[in-house]
């Protein structure tokens, strides 16, 4: 059982005891029952907040300043609040940043002045500006360890990973340094079976080659649907995958 866990169980039984306890006095007095009740849960929500947080993770001292540019997801210069599911535990409304140049998810904790690198292996999953991602641990499916962005969740289910790495080239004042996407087009991975496969860009051939069981209906679905491929987004893509699962059921 982890902390989090233990405390939890310590506060219900302690929500057990003062219930039984308001039961046995007059009505009149069941309101200051009730008001203990609340300050025992406040009590429990303030104590798991930073302590969650605080013997899981380790302090983030960010990047040199003279590195241009920003290592987070959608180049965010300030916190933006999600959600994270750590250690068997789902929070929401957590001010996070995802620094995709070296994988690690950010969060800040109640008192809104420490920034802490959580546990990789400790996430299953995190929503962040919209996306929703997944951990992929060892050795799964073919894939290297870390962060992914999940597209679509179906039995074909769409990955695809965010990189930045720190570029170095000579500018008006000398070197300079500078974050910069490792893939401008994405890279796209689709799980058949129990393995994932990288299908670069997914241009139209890739993909139609991928799913070529079905490479006639996925055809026609794309003519009927007028998807275009000649820059294939995410909802374009997904929407091919879910065809196929379901013609293929």
């Amino acid at each position: 059982m982890n902390k989090h866990a233990l405390v939890k169980l310590i506060c219900f039984f302690a929500l057990v005891i003062t219930f039984k306890t308001a039961a046995s006095q007059p009505v009149s007095d069941s309101i200051i029952y009730k008001q203990s009740v609340f300050n025992l849960a406040s009590r429990f929500d303030l104590a798991i907040g930073e302590e969650s947080w605080l013997y899981n993770g380790y302090s983030f001292r960010g990047y040199d300043a003279g590195i241009k540019g920003t290592p987070f997801l959608e180049d965010a210069t300030g916190w933006r609040n999600g959600s994270v599911t750590y250690d068997g535990e789902t929070y929401q409304n957590v001010p996070m940043l995802y620094d995709i140049n070296a994988d690690h998810l950010i969060v800040l904790l109640d008192n809104h002045s420490s920034p802490y690198r959580l546990v990789s292996d400790k996430i299953a999953s995190f929503d962040l500006m919209a996306r929703h991602f997944i951990r992929i641990p060892d050795n799964s499916g073919g894939l290297k360890t870390g962060f992914y962005e999940q597209l679509y969740g179906g039995r074909s289910a769409v990955l695809n990973k965010w990189k930045k790495t720190i570029n170095t080239s000579r500018g008006g004042s000398g070197m300079e340094r500078i974050f910069v996407p490792i893939n401008e087009n994405k890279d796209y991975y689709i799980k058949k079976g129990d393995k994932y496969y990288g299908i670069g860009d997914a241009s139209l051939g890739t993909v139609l080659d991928f799913f070529k069981d079905k490479k006639k209906e996925l055809k026609q679905y794309i003519r009927d649907n007028k998807i275009k491929f000649n820059s294939l987004n995410d909802l374009a893509l997904v929407n091919i995958v879910t065809y196929y699962d379901q013609i293929t059921k």
